[in-house]
Order: structure tokens, then C-alpha cells, then sequence
């Protein structure tokens, strides 16, 4: 039993996974979000989920931080895209005024990333549209699934 107890402390949640200290930063412009936003995710997209929420976590970013704007979001996909687009086109001033309130670079790199993802929504067409954003939101859902993995903190 002390044995067993013994391994899984030296395996822990990230056995095998990079440290802090050993983070690369994540280069937004070194991948596919045209295809991730307009087609659809891949694992490639969870690889990335997983390295960015490190990356914010790193940077400060707290889920309470977070949460407002992404209930905004969440809201947005229930009422439906189409009926919402005022409200959509208010989130990014509204991202943009939450990083200057916390001021860390988590929030920062959370705000590039949602700038790359705003910018190729289709608000013409409403199918595409519909589409578009519902994969910005699994993109952004598994950002912050990761963010809380790798020890996030409220």
C-alpha cells in the first residue's frame, strides 16, 4: 500500500508532461485555426489546448478571471449566434478591458488567442456562422479544461 501511494505521488497528474519550467511559449501563428474554426477540430487542436492552458496558467490567467467572459460566450451559444451577434462583436472591447483590469500575461496570451479565433467567424452567413463559433467554443472549452488541469487556481 506505501508502495503504491509512493508511485503515484512520483507519477502525479502530469507524469511525463512538461514542467513550468520546462514550457515552451506557444506561437498562436504556428497553427491551423482557419481550419480548426471553419472545418472543424482535430487532435492537433487538443495538443494545443493542452500546451496554451499551460501557458496561461503560467502567465497568471485565474479561472475567476475567465469566468464572466466565458459565461458571456456560453450565453451567446444558447440564445444562438445569429440573434446574438451584438453581443458577440461587445466580447472582444470587453476581453480587451479585463487585461487591463488584471493586467498579467495569461489574461494577455487568453486575449491573443481569442483575437486569432474572433476574426474568423463568418457573421454573414448565418449557417456558417452557427458553425464557426461553435467550434471557437470547443476550442476555448478545452483551453480552460487544460488551464484547471495543469493547476489553474480560482
Amino acid at each position: 500500500m506505501a508502495n503504491q501511494n509512493f508511485n503515484q505521488q512520483q507519477r502525479g497528474a502530469n507524469y511525463g508532461r512538461p514542467t513550468a519550467s520546462q514550457h515552451e511559449p506557444v506561437n498562436l501563428k504556428s497553427y491551423d485555426f482557419k481550419k480548426w474554426i471553419k472545418s472543424q477540430i482535430d487532435n492537433k487542436t487538443v495538443e494545443f489546448a493542452d500546451k496554451f492552458g499551460m501557458q496561461i496558467k503560467i502567465g497568471g490567467l485565474t479561472t475567476s478571471q475567465i469566468r464572466n467572459f466565458f459565461g458571456e460566450m456560453r450565453r451567446i451559444q444558447m440564445k444562438g449566434f445569429e440573434n446574438q451577434k451584438p453581443s458577440f462583436f461587445l466580447l472582444k472591447p470587453k476581453l480587451a478591458y479585463a487585461v487591463k483590469r488584471h493586467d498579467n500575461k495569461g489574461m494577455r496570451n487568453f486575449y491573443e488567442l481569442f483575437d486569432e479565433v474572433y476574426r474568423l467567424i463568418d457573421v454573414e452567413n448565418v449557417v456558417e456562422g452557427e458553425k464557426n463559433y461553435k467550434n471557437m467554443m470547443e476550442i476555448m472549452e478545452a483551453v480552460l479544461a487544460y488551464h484547471k488541469f495543469h493547476g489553474g487556481r480560482e
